[in-house]
Parts: structure tokens; C-alpha cells; sequence
């Protein structure tokens, strides 16, 4: 894997949104070791284990996630226990949203992954709420091909899959539960995508991804049920795309945010006041996760109830 090239731009933005960026900066340009999560829907941890044990595959469990596993072998994908959907290859970032709704998860009926493709969160919730009937939207066909593969391989026989814009999805429904993984400038995947800084980043980018973000965010909230939850997640760290859209919802609507922890992981507060912008306090309650506490991705995350 190349080494990615920091954009000198990209480090006069962040330098001071970070507790330590000579270690952030670090971080961003190492290999992110490869995770996996066991898909509970047709194995257990204990068999899988003892599979990639024969492989000669070493798992490292993860402390804050018993069904996720950092593995030393990066040919995983070529394993048996991948090809049956017994595994899924799956970021230790994206891991984050269901874990932070898992009581909600157990009584809720309806659930929307607003964002679904390529379904990591849609099959992870569906492992997590095998008696709920979840809706899986994404408007792009491609992607929507590759949800429906991932569903069918793990065998979320629980999942409903839609292929729309979610600015336009039908009113009369309502979810208990919303995940909006929002389409972001994906500055946090940079650990696993070198070229998104050196050839796809600019502050344009992020402005264009801050104004459709807003869209998705006040049409989440207003699907959701009376005292219903939603998850707000990106894979950036712009303040714009992630403070600023929560600001703009609670001036919007009468949402409010939760705190948020997952113990055995080091997230940090949102930040309320950056460079020339000020944003709501309620923001503090949402959390980031930066590659160097965790030797992850990027994140950030916000629980929000109506």
C-alpha cells in the first residue's frame, strides 16, 4: 500500500482540531489493520475462532465489541468462513452506530438505514435485531447491487431493500430507529483509501457534502416516530459536515442530542466553537474517534431523539 501524501491544506485545517497532530498525521499515513465481524446469524464466535485457527490466522478480539476481531492475515477474504457470509470484512469505525442504539435494538419494530450500501451496518443490525423488519435505502443502483449481495449472503432474511433518494422518500411511514450514515467527503478513510486526500479532497467538496447533508438529516428526523432514535454518523472530520449539520437540525427541529460512550473506546467531544464558528452546545454530546487514540478510521457520531 502506497504511503498517502498529506495535502498541506489538509494540515493547516486540522493541526489545531486534534490533541496531538504530529501523532494524527502519523496515524493517517499507516496501514489500518484489517477487522472482521462474526455474523451471528449463522455462526458463533467460538466455531469461527477455532476455523481461523486451523487457517493459521491469529484473531485479536476487540474490547469494546465481543463479535469484532482484528486479523493478521489480509487474504481473509479468500477464506471459506468469508465466502458462506460466516465473517464480514468490516471497518472497526463502521462497527459503531448499531453498538450505540443496542437496547433500542432489542424492542424496536421498524428500522431505516437511510445510507445502506454496501450494508456493513444494515447486516450488523440485522445480527442485532433478527425479530425487527428493517428497511435498507440507497439511490445509487450500483451500490444497491452490492447491499442486496451482502443481505443475501449473511442471510438477513429480515431486511426490505429500496433504491431511492432519500430526500424523497414516502412520509407516511415511520421508523423507531434511524441510521443516516450520511454521504460525506470520507476524509476519515484516508487509512485505507490514500487517494482520498491527494486527489479527491478539497474544501469544495466538503461544502457540497455540508448542504445535501442538512437535506438528509431534517427528512431522517421528520421519519422518525415521537420519542424514535436516530444515529448520525460520518467518516470525516470536518467540522462543517458534522458539528455544523447537528447545529442546523437543532435549529430546524426540536431534536435532541444523548450522550454517548462505549466503554474500552477513546472518542473525544464534538467541538463547539472552531476557527470562526460557534455551534450549538448541545454538539458536545456527539463524539469523534481519531485514528491515533484507536488505530482506527476516522468517525463521528450522534445519537438524536425526537
Amino acid at each position: 500500500m502506497q504511503t498517502p501524501e498529506i495535502p498541506d491544506e489538509f494540515i493547516r485545517r486540522y493541526k489545531d482540531l486534534v490533541d496531538n497532530p504530529e501523532a494524527f498525521f502519523a496515524a493517517l499515513q499507516k496501514r489500518m489493520p484489517k477487522a472482521i465481524r462474526i455474523n451471528t446469524l449463522k455462526t458463533t464466535r467460538q466455531e469461527v475462532l477455532e476455523r481461523l485457527k486451523k487457517y493459521g490466522i491469529t484473531a485479536t478480539p476487540i474490547p469494546w465489541y465481543q463479535d469484532a476481531f482484528n486479523v493478521d492475515e489480509h487474504t481473509i477474504g479468500t477464506t471459506l468462513d468469508h465466502f458462506m457470509g460466516y465473517i464480514y470484512i468490516q471497518e472497526l469505525a463502521s462497527m459503531l452506530p448499531p453498538l450505540l442504539v443496542a437496547e433500542e435494538l432489542k424492542s424496536a419494530q421498524k428500522i431505516l438505514d437511510a445510507c445502506a450500501a454496501p450494508g456493513s451496518k444494515t447486516t450488523q443490525i440485522a445480527a442485532m435485531a433478527p425479530h425487527a423488519q428493517i428497511i435498507a435505502n440507497d439511490s445509487d443502483y450500483m451500490r444497491v447491487k452490492a447491499l442486496r449481495a451482502n443481505v443475501d449472503k449473511v442471510g438477513a432474511i429480515n431486511v426490505i431493500i429500496t433504491e431511492q433518494d432519500l430526500r424523497r422518500y414516502p412520509q407516511e411511514e415511520k421508523y423507531d430507529l434511524i441510521f443516516l450514515d450520511a454521504p460525506c467527503s470520507a476524509e476519515g478513510t484516508v487509512r485505507k483509501k490514500p487517494d482520498v486526500l491527494t486527489h479527491f479532497w478539497s474544501h469544495k467538496k466538503v461544502t457540497r457534502f455540508e448542504n445535501l447533508q442538512k437535506q438528509l438529516i431534517i427528512k431522517c428526523f421528520d421519519l422518525l416516530k415521537d420519542k424514535g432514535t436516530m444515529i448520525y454518523s460520518t467518516c470525516t472530520f470536518s467540522t462543517e459536515e458534522n458539528e455544523g449539520v447537528l447545529t442546523y437540525l437543532l435549529k430546524k427541529r426540536p431534536a435532541q442530542l444523548k450522550e454517548i460512550e462505549i466503554p474500552g473506546l477513546k472518542l473525544t467531544h464534538g467541538v463547539i466553537k472552531w476557527q470562526d464558528k460557534e455551534f450549538d452546545p448541545q454538539v458536545k454530546k456527539a463524539k469523534r474517534l481519531f485514528p491515533h487514540h484507536n488505530n482506527t478510521g476516522g468517525f463521528f457520531l450522534a445519537k438524536i431523539t425526537k
